[in-house]
């Protein structure tokens, strides 16, 4: 191999490294300090002691932020994939390539649009129809930053060999809710997958749509993070902290794996 050539795959390889530290180091030092002894943020953590996560389980702000993130996401989960799945599908059905690109890009301007602005937006409107203060409510709202995600990746499994199939079951006499149940999910499974896990990461992670939305009775746990640190600052919000990222990597290693044994499944299918 050529010097020139060597030195360049090393200053690459620790280009990626030092990518891969700067992604990974915040995480391990929240986990670090979350299970600090002392009672204070404080890094290096002093000592060690798994108390501040006892403390997320026995405190009732706590206890009930976890419960309203998880019937919130379900909620979000539920609703932007419904929506986003149809969404593409309709997208991928239109002949004209313009058109469909034109629906995508509406579709994706929730994603260039500053959540903090939609969320004051949807305000007045959701207060108007008694949603302040509810699941519904939160999850409507991040539904809504939601639903481009799940869109695209449902589009990036769309192939329109799929959509013949869908007019050939149709032609023998399917129904289109039938055609599209056993011909098209099938197909756009993975990506319907991994919609949902980005919907439900979406939702976890999601900070703007409680502070807004939320009212007294629905906080989610990145709320309640954000009050404490201003209330009274122990580490237990790191412990929550961590949590919440074992979460994301959790759904988002759950959504690779159905995604990649669905295409794997799906790319073996023709050759049976």
């Amino acid at each position: 191999m050529a010097p020139g050539r060597l030195a360049l795959g090393v200053i690459a390889g620790m280009f990626l490294v030092l990518v891969v530290v700067y992604a990974v180091a915040p995480i391990l030092v929240g986990a670090s300090v979350s299970v600090t002894a002392g009672d204070f943020l404080v890094f290096p953590p002093e000592g060690f002691s798994l108390r501040w996560y006892a403390n997320l389980a026995a405190e009732p702000r706590w206890r009930a932020a976890f419960a309203n993130s998880l019937i919130i996401a379900l909620l979000c989960t539920v609703i932007a994939t419904a929506i986003g799945t149809l969404t593409a599908y309709g997208i991928a059905t239109i002949a004209g390539p313009r058109l469909r690109q034109a629906l995508v890009v509406l579709f994706v301007l929730p994603l260039a649009v500053p959540h903090m602005s939609l969320a004051m937006a949807l305000y007045p409107v959701f207060a108007r129809l008694g949603l302040i203060g509810t699941h519904l409510g939160v999850a409507l709202a991040q539904a809504l930053f939601s639903v481009p995600l799940v869109v695209l990746a449902v589009l990036s499994v769309t192939r329109r060999r799929d959509l013949l199939l869908v007019q050939a079951a149709r032609t023998l006499g399917a129904g289109p809710v039938a055609a599209f149940r056993h011909v098209m999910l099938p197909q756009l499974a993975p990506g319907i997958a991994v919609g949902a896990a980005l919907a439900a990461m979406t939702s976890i992670d999601d900070v703007t749509a409680p502070i807004f939305l939320s009212g007294l009775t629905a906080g989610t746990v990145p709320k309640t993070m954000l009050d404490s640190l201003a209330l009274d600052s122990d580490p237990s919000v790191m412990a929550a902290s961590t949590i919440i990222a074992l979460t994301g990597l959790g759904l988002f290693a759950l959504g690779s794996a159905l995604s990649g044994r669905r295409s794997g499944a799906r790319a073996a299918g023709p050759e049976a």
